[in-house]
């Protein structure tokens, strides 16, 4: 469990959705070991500007790790550098500066404080009506206040064109209209969580309905994803907290043409998708688990097949696509809630197996219904463990997982298993 908890506080700061800020101390994890030669010019354009070398602050989340992010902000055709970093002469905050190429040598044209002491996330957008590229920085402050702001670039003035307290994001053309639209589920409140969705205009969000109530049945935010569903249309998939810690549920929103705002989404399968998708780890949120462009819902299945844990961390998982008629369960496995990591089985194993302990710890076996044929064994082991038998799955920190097919176990392919491991 020591592992857990430490893989727990590193996957909390570089999940690509969540809610929560970055804890202190993380920092240093998420430093690139060399900058390379762009960055580092950037960087020394940045330490002649201020007189001192600043602290770079690196976003925690997203897919931009990095402070310094390039591309052409003003629209003149020509790439252009921002850089996220704190001062120890301007204050605690993280400020923003923008820099430009002249005469080969770059230059600091604009800065501005930013609005908190850390960034969880960075990314850029080209919004309709506005020249150039625009910047996106969600900050965060150590009490967890999460604040949200957009930023233009043009004739060498950086302004900031948009602000908003927030607990996650999402930023794509829901509404189909072409442009960029900026969904923000707000602040917990006494009354739940409020959804709110602007589009893009004239280089501004603009609020396209009134913010929805998602209702006091989520306590927090714990995930928002765009999912591209069959018909091509975007879907909003919302992972929040039931009242534990540990308890999750979901739901679904799409953009509704005719009423112009976002509504729920209630699938013709499920009754009440709130209780169908409840499960009881904080590592079960929803993820495109098999790289279609669809986001998937985990949904933890009954106890049937798991009578005989002596320890109960696993759990038999279908990960559900819930905005199709047909073929729902796009993955079925095993997830570890101990360690972290979830295994795909082949799909006529689901209500076909059942899961025992291995013979060494942490160790466990999929076995026919019967309890007499092996079939697969995992097992979580030191670096320098010696295979017997087994090949390995995938790395989870300095540990490794591996698997040995049982003898009857002729219709699962290694290669297949490799490709269905993932950390959660």
């Amino acid at each position: 469990m020591g592992w857990l908890k430490t893989a727990a506080a590193v996957a909390a700061v570089c999940c690509l959705a969540g809610c929560g800020a970055a804890p202190a101390g993380v920092e240093d994890l998420l430093r690139a070991p060399q900058l390379d030669g762009q960055q580092n010019q950037v960087e020394k354009a940045l330490v002649a500007y201020l007189g001192e070398t600043p602290q770079m602050k690196y976003p925690t989340t997203g897919d931009n790790l990095s402070p310094f992010v390039f591309d052409d902000w003003d629209g003149d055709g020509d790439t252009d550098a921002a850089a996220l970093y704190v001062s120890s002469a301007k204050g605690q905050n993280v400020h923003l500066a923008v820099l430009e190429s002249v005469d080969g040598q770059w230059v600091v044209t604009q800065e501005r404080e930013g609005l908190s002491t850390s960034v969880e996330s960075i990314e850029t957008a080209s919004l309709r009506g506005a020249q150039g590229t625009q910047l996106l920085v969600g900050y965060a402050a150590a009490s967890g206040e999460k604040y949200l702001a957009v930023y233009s670039y043009r004739d060498e003035t950086l302004n900031e064109v948009f602000h908003q307290a927030y607990s996650q994001y999402e930023l794509r053309d829901i509404s189909g209209s072409g442009g960029n639209d900026l969904v923000i589920i707000g602040p917990e409140t006494e009354s739940g969580l409020q959804l709110q969705m602007l589009t893009a205009q004239d280089g501004q969000f603009i609020p396209v309905m009134p913010p929805l109530a998602v209702g006091n049945q989520f306590t927090s935010c714990e995930g928002l994803y765009t999912s591209r569903g069959d018909d091509g249309s975007y879907y909003l998939i919302l992972d929040g907290q039931t009242g534990s810690a540990n308890t999750l549920a979901s739901m679904i929103l799409y953009y509704d043409a005719r009423q112009q705002q976002l509504v729920t989404y209630h699938p013709i399968t499920v009754e009440n998708l709130f209780t169908a998708t409840q499960r009881y780890s904080s590592l079960l949120k929803s993820q495109d688990i098999d790289d279609d462009g669809t986001v998937e819902i985990p949904v933890q299945l009954d106890g049937a097949g798991m009578e005989n844990l002596a320890v109960n961390r696993l759990s038999f998982v279908a990960w559900m696509d819930y905005t199709t008629e047909y073929d729902q369960v796009k993955s079925f496995g095993v997830a570890d809630l101990e360690y972290g990591y979830y295994l795909r089985l082949p799909d006529e194993w689901q209500g076909q197996v059942l899961l025992t302990d291995g013979d060494e710890a942490d160790s466990w076996q999929v076995r026919s219904a019967d309890g007499e044929t092996l079939l697969l064994t995992v097992r979580v082991v030191d670096p320098n463990a010696q295979s017997g038998g087994y090949f390995q799955l995938g790395n989870l920190g300095a540990q490794k997982v591996q698997a040995r097919i049982g003898a009857q176990g002729e219709n699962v392919q290694s290669g297949e298993l490799i490709r269905g491991f993932r950390p959660l």
